[in-house]
């Protein structure tokens, strides 16, 4: 059994480490906030759904460009995209995208050549 004592001082270093990790969170949320880091709800960065749709950040920026999609500067970096649009473009124009038996390239008029990871999207 754990005696009082011992109880009583592993408590207060449960209550210390709660405190440190709330200053930690807040700090983050500054920081986040200062370099203009919030992302406005449904908003995604470019980048997170390129990688999730196997193509390069360059081709989902043009996909979004040529597809109609808003396509906003974000002052951290990099572009934010309205999620749902893009996903349903990107749907789209990829299962419509050709590629010739054994390449690696993948073509559509929209995008033009460009290689894509992990096959069509389901």
């Amino acid at each position: 059994m754990i005696s009082n004592v011992k109880f009583n001082e592993l408590a207060g270093r449960v209550v210390a480490l709660t405190e440190r990790v709330e200053d930690l969170e807040a700090r983050l949320n500054a920081l986040v906030d200062s370099q203009g880091g919030t992302i406005p709800p449904g908003m995604a960065p470019v980048s997170s759904l390129a990688a999730e749709f196997g193509i390069s950040t360059k081709k989902a920026e043009e996909l979004a460009k040529n597809s109609g999609v808003i396509l906003l500067r974000h002052k951290a970096g990099g572009y934010l995209v309205q999620d749902e649009k893009f996903r349903e473009a990107a749907h789209l124009i990829l299962r419509s995208a050709k590629r010739k038996y054994g390449s690696a390239y993948w073509y559509h008029p929209l995008l033009g050549k460009f290689q894509m990871s992990g096959g069509l999207p389901k």
